[in-house]
């Protein structure tokens, strides 16, 4: 039977009367049957028996059937009594032990007669309060697993609380708990966020409560993260007082509050004068009911890594600031703070060190900011900042403060001292803001632009900032692809490709892509790809496209045979580093029927030498399956031909802005010529591009290119409006 209710006792009014009863010299103790002191009485300050009391082999007598209770060990030098604890059930909760001198006291006839009777009136009494517990311990449990039903705090809700109403909730939900179960103290304690709501009795008032409520906070959070436990002291003799350097005479009844990772983070505390009820456990389970509560309440607006308040609750903050600048024409500073290399730091070090460095950066920012301040953590290693009346200057000089603390802050982790470092995006809160997502989006770009100068690095948005303003619109354009992506709303366009010579090709076309907008307008990808590159959506459009056209070819009844033309589709330097590419093109070939020698996939000569590698690998993989590949925008590369000579492709496509100025400009035309020749030497076939006027078709004709390309040639149209012309001319022709 577990002794557990036993440590729910306060022994101290047994053992004062053990001291009437008994003869003196003795020694008091409550044991487990393990031996573990459980209580001693207040005379005695030893945590276990001595080690020369012989409470083992008294306690194997009680264990061989003796029809008596009580059971002795004496020896030359000591004596020793146990009687043992029993539950209702009749089995063994703990032992009451008395030792003392040999001898006795020469006043008492029957020494183990006065014991006897001595230990049986107090055991009972004992046992009695052990019952009592028990069933108390049975209704708190039963009381805090109807917490639905009883709902001890009517009147305060736990719903989505927004960051304004919280405190106001909070301390409703404790003013209500004083006054439900006249309590003269209750107090919320957050240390992380140096937090502290506090109710108070309207009885005799508790001196100095925010000092004590700190004593007790800082003594307690200790003991609760290493155990998890409530705490509960009434006897004004309880030991354990001394652990919490507490002289104040208050009863005392502490409890944890948890956050959404299980983690102890904050502290309920209840006193009362020493004078006034008891608290027992149908308190302490209540106070866990309420615990629960505040924990919800409070889980809405902080995150639980770190403690500080969350995006959702500082956009409202900041939004409050947004309305105090145009209401009082003043500025505020937000930061937005990134730590760098996380992802590299977790990789390397693990998760636990990664969250380290998060909650130890958090406490850093926190402690370094005035009280007036807001420090919130939005994610990911990013935290947002509010610097409240606070001009841009001063926001630079604060932000620079920052940097310093957390690059000499000297984290660790593991006996290592960490390399760290942010990059600071800084911009103003002003009365002409539109709103929160502005001055938010504002702040993203400058951390962003900062952290494309180096590690720990500052950026200021200012409004007339081009690079920046570039940027916030290519943001806003990444937001609309995805979207576009979503809904489906690209659409292919081609283009001819056309032979100079005859030759057996049925068609020979470039697959194009347009973004269609929500009011029907045709975007052209010089507005979209940019941003697209930029916030690396190029593989998925690169994989709709391939998708999209080989499902519309197998609509139109093209590609599906060998040698009947060729279809290119371009490949962005982003795909080239997808490992899993060469493997989806090989699926959607299959499942659509297509030939793979109808399709040529283009890769622009920059992106092939910057991804090398990658380059190879992909048009290996391709051309393996019968695919062919074209080297786009020749001649604008630094190692042109020799480069050339290590990427298999069939193709070459000579860079529009030399083809364009042939006819004009001698050294294009010497690059073109060039370029063509050299291609030819290594079996490549040519293509210009960007053929606008017939003069030019005919010079680059004379010159020997193998295909010509542009407006000249033909004008970009739906690809199934090709398709149909092109499956038209097929169908006369067979006819």
């Amino acid at each position: 039977m577990s002794s557990e209710p036993l440590n729910d006792i306060s022994f101290a009014r047994y053992f004062q009367l053990l001291r009437q009863l008994m003869p003196c010299g003795m020694d008091f103790y409550v044991c487990s049957l393990s031996g573990v002191v459980l209580a001693a009485d207040a005379g005695n300050t030893a945590q276990v028996v001595p080690s020369g009391v012989r409470v083992d082999r008294a306690m194997k007598q009680l264990s061989v059937g003796s029809e008596s209770r009580l059971a002795a060990d004496k020896g030359s030098d000591s004596i020793t009594y146990v009687m043992d604890i029993q539950t209702p059930a009749g089995e063994t909760a703990g032992v009451l032990v008395a030792t003392g001198p040999a001898g006795g006291d020469p006043g008492v006839i029957d020494l183990d007669y006065a014991v006897d009777v001595a230990f049986m009136a107090v055991v009972e009494c004992i046992e009695k309060e052990y019952r009592m517990t028990v069933e108390l311990n049975a209704m708190a449990q039963e009381l805090a697993g109807r917490y639905e039903e009883i709902n001890l705090m009517y009147d305060t809700s736990d719903g989505n609380t927004s960051i304004e109403d919280e405190d106001i909730t909070l301390k409703q939900l404790i003013e209500n708990y004083v006054e439900y179960l006249d309590v003269d103290m209750v107090a919320i304690v957050y240390p992380q966020q140096d937090r502290i709501l506090c109710a108070l009795g309207s009885r005799d008032p508790i001196h100095a409560p925010y000092e004590i409520i700190r004593r007790l906070s800082r003594d307690y959070l200790p003991q609760a993260r290493a155990h998890g436990s409530c705490l509960l002291i009434n006897d004004i003799t309880d030991r354990r007082r001394d652990d919490l350097s507490l002289e104040m005479p208050y009863k005392i009844l502490s409890c944890p509050v948890y956050n959404a990772r299980d983690e102890i983070d904050g502290i309920l505390i209840c006193l009362n004068h020493i004078y006034r009820t008891d608290f027992y456990n149908s308190d302490r389970s209540l106070l866990k009911v309420m615990a629960k509560k505040v924990a919800k309440i409070t889980q809405t607006n902080y995150d639980a890594l770190t403690g500080l308040m969350n995006q959702l609750a500082f956009e409202s903050v900041l939004q409050r600031a947004l309305d105090q600048a145009r209401d009082e024409g003043v500025f505020h500073c937000l930061l937005n703070i990134d730590i760098d290399r996380l992802q590299v730091l977790n990789e390397s070090l693990g998760r636990s060190a990664g969250d380290h460095v998060i909650k130890s950066v958090g406490e850093m920012l926190r402690h370094k900011l005035r009280s007036t301040d807001t420090v919130s953590y939005l994610g990911e290693g990013r935290y947002g900042v509010l610097l409240e009346r606070c001009a841009i200057e001063k926001g630079m000089d604060v932000s620079q403060a920052l940097r310093k603390q957390v690059k000499e802050g000297g984290l660790s982790w593991g006996g290592a001292e960490l390399d760290l470092s942010v990059s600071i995006g800084i911009t103003v809160v002003e009365p002409h803001v539109r709103n929160v997502e502005q001055v938010m989006e504002a702040a993203e770009l400058a951390r962003e632009a900062a952290k494309e100068l180096g590690n720990g690095q500052l950026q200021v948005f200012r409004q007339n900032d081009q690079d920046l303003v570039m940027r916030k619109n290519n943001m806003q354009f990444a937001t609309t692809i995805q979207k576009a992506l979503r809904e489906n709303r690209f659409r292919l366009y081609c283009q001819t490709i056309r032979p100079v010579a005859e030759c057996r090709e049925q068609y020979h076309f470039e697959v194009l892509l347009r973004l269609i907008g929500e009011d029907g307008a045709v975007t052209s990808p010089v507005e979209f790809l940019q941003p697209a590159e930029q916030y690396n959506l190029m593989p998925a459009i690169d994989r709709w496209v391939v998708d999209k056209t080989f499902s519309t070819l197998t609509e139109a009844g093209i590609a599906g045979k060998t040698g009947q033309g060729i279809v290119s589709i371009n490949l962005s330097g982003q795909s080239l580093a997808d490992v899993g590419l060469g493997d989806y093109i090989k699926d959607k070939l299959h499942h659509y029927g297509i030939a793979p020698d109808c399709i040529c996939f283009e890769v622009t000569e920059t992106a092939a030498i910057g991804n090398k590698t990658a380059a190879l690998r992909i048009i290996e993989q391709l051309k393996k399956m019968g695919c062919h590949f074209s080297l786009d925008d020749f001649g604008t590369g630094l190692s042109t031909f020799s480069y050339l000579k290590e990427l298999p492709v069939d193709y070459v496509k000579i860079d529009g802005s030399f083809v364009r100025k042939i006819l004009e400009d001698k050294v294009s035309h010497a690059m073109v010529a060039s370029i063509n020749q050299i291609g030819h030497v290594m079996g490549l076939r040519t293509v210009a591009e960007f053929v606008e006027s017939e003069a030019l078709a005919e010079r680059l004709a004379l010159m020997g290119l193998d295909y010509l390309q542009g407006y000249a040639i033909d004008e970009p149209q739906p690809l199934t409006d090709y398709l149909s012309g092109l499956a038209g001319a097929q169908s006369v022709q067979t006819g």
